[in-house]
């Protein structure tokens, strides 16, 4: 078996770049692997032509944007493989991490199509659940700002709290709309909400890393939440930021069985439940936008 040097160089940044335990290329007669099968690994053989072909394995699952990846790395072997031996690693990287751009804008603008569609969805079936959304969406950004997330985690808040309710579109709307306080077998159906949320979500590609959020959105800080009694951080941030602020949406906007509160109410509440239901800090952050709001108007 012949060792082509530059071949095995491609190859090496390929594994690093997409994290892979196992390697192996057959092209135009030379032959590299690096790397092994590990047990439980999923393997993935892509043809190249004329009996060349790329064979890949790691733990996670290979999804559309990795298969896209290898197809470019095929592409640029087929078409601009290095006659002379020598490999431009900044070329290689340039290229894959061109690639890689071009599937997270695509991706983006899907992920957003998409949430708009769902969000026209929720305004139509029920108005007051969409204009509460909107109202979660707004404190979460802002909240999540405060708290120094990165601009990536910020947009997903904002996109799970969009959605967050959208498994109360499910229930009947006798329930929903009760103009008095749920019986306790009513409030048994209403907190399965989250789980379909995260059902409907997770079937979309571009939004199965937000489902989880939406799932987690109804636990408490001290872990006397639904639908699974997780406490403090073992709750992702993401679902800590949009449980306060659908409280607060809640409390400003009312419900059918109480009346909306004041801002001055609101934070006195919020004060309550520091380290209860809410993170301490969370809770500082959220009363320091609402003073700003306050203030702004």
């Amino acid at each position: 078996m012949t060792n082509y040097k530059d071949l095995e160089n491609e190859i090496k940044l390929l594994k690093e770049f997409l994290k892979l335990d196992y390697i192996s290329i057959v092209f135009e007669g030379k032959n590299a692997i690096i790397g092994k099968i590990e047990n439980n690994s999923i393997n993935l053989k892509l043809n190249i032509k004329d009996g060349s072909f790329l064979e890949v394995s790691r733990k996670e699952k290979f999804n559309e944007d990795d298969i896209k990846i290898f197809n470019f790395f095929i592409y640029r072997l087929e078409n601009s493989y290095p006659v002379n031996g020598n490999t431009d690693e900044n070329n290689i990287y340039n290229g894959l991490n061109g690639v890689k751009n071009e599937i997270e804008i695509a991706n983006k603008k899907l992920k957003e199509e998409i949430v708009k569609i769902l969000l026209k969805t929720i305004e139509t079936k029920d108005i007051e659940t969409y204009e509460h959304s909107i109202g979660v969406a707004y404190y979460s950004k802002k909240i999540a700002e405060k708290y120094g997330l990165n601009p990536k985690q910020i947009e997903d808040i904002e996109y799970a709290s969009y959605l967050h309710d959208i498994g109360k579109l499910t229930i009947n709307e006798q329930i929903l709309y009760k103009p008095t306080k749920l019986r306790e077998d009513e409030f048994e159906l209403i907190k399965k909400h989250p789980e379909i949320g995260y059902k409907i979500l997770s079937n979309s590609e571009p939004l199965r890393n937000i489902a989880n959020f939406v799932l987690l959105h109804h636990e408490w800080f001290n872990g006397m939440g639904y639908p699974y009694g997780l406490k403090g951080d073992n709750i992702p941030i993401e679902a800590q930021i949009i449980s306060i602020s659908d409280y607060i949406a809640t409390i400003l906007q009312g419900r059918n069985y109480f009346e909306r509160k004041e801002t001055e109410d609101l934070i006195k509440e919020l004060n309550k439940l520091r380290n209860v239901k809410f993170k301490d800090e969370l809770v500082e952050k959220a009363i320091e936008v609402l003073k700003e709001k306050d203030k702004d108007v």
